[in-house]
């Protein structure tokens, strides 16, 4: 997903600000669909854009976005999710947890049964649910890193949207559970290959052949998307 925000021409006479907020394409198109947006979404675009031309805008002050044991990572299922497939993916989360807890247990969050993705629920609402502020991402209370797990109709793209603007999103989602249990084990080798003397997040990896959305982000400064 790019994170590109689209500026537009006027000016409040009053603030000096522009009219409207920098929005990112999905923002446009769902206000010409006459969708509404979420006030403390557009604070949070315009937000985002002042960082973006100031400094980094992501995980919390003092945090390495490039270390899993300082950002923290989580995996968000929806509530009614089968949980054949968190199993399937048991090879890739077992990793996760153990780069993510070097430091602290709690750096690693699966958001599953009462504590997944409820169906309506905002950024805001899924959030506050779990302890999280507007601001830098701290992983004391929700990972930097999240990779929501299921298509668009379980989880909707607005909801990921929403969400990557605080901290760095991904989606997976395949047809079957042997496709996932396939990818979790693709990853897992890549990163932990003899012959690979690099971290597999310094490497450049293609997509899974079949993935509904791109898997996970770059970890660097700027993210692309959420780690996988």
């Amino acid at each position: 997903m790019s994170t590109s925000l689209l500026t537009f021409n006027g000016i409040n006479g009053a603030s000096g600000d522009y009219l409207l907020p920098p929005l990112a394409p999905q923002d446009l198109s769902a206000l010409a669909q006459g969708q509404s947006l979420d006030p403390q979404h557009l604070s949070e675009l315009k937000a985002r854009f002042q960082q973006a031309t100031e400094a980094h805008y992501g995980a919390d002050e003092g945090i390495d976005p490039k270390n899993l044991a300082e950002t923290g990572w989580g995996v968000i299922f929806a509530c009614n999710a089968d949980p054949a497939i968190r199993e399937a993916l048991s090879e890739l989360l077992d990793h996760r947890k153990k780069q993510a807890t070097q430091k602290k247990e709690t750096y690693y969050k699966e958001y599953v049964g009462s504590d997944a993705y409820r169906p309506g629920e905002s950024k805001q609402d899924f959030l506050r649910r779990h302890g999280a502020a507007p601001g830098p991402a701290n992983p004391d209370n929700v990972p930097y890193y999240l990779l929501i797990v299921g298509d668009p109709d379980a989880i909707p793209f607005r909801f990921q949207y929403q969400l990557d603007v605080q901290y760095a999103v991904g989606r997976i989602y395949f047809d079957t559970t042997a496709e996932y249990a396939q990818y979790a084990r693709s990853v897992v080798a890549a990163e932990t290959s003899a012959a690979s003397p690099l971290p597999r997040r310094f490497r450049r990896r293609q997509k899974p052949r079949r993935s509904r959305d791109r898997s996970e982000r770059r970890r660097s400064g700027q993210p692309l998307g959420g780690c996988c």
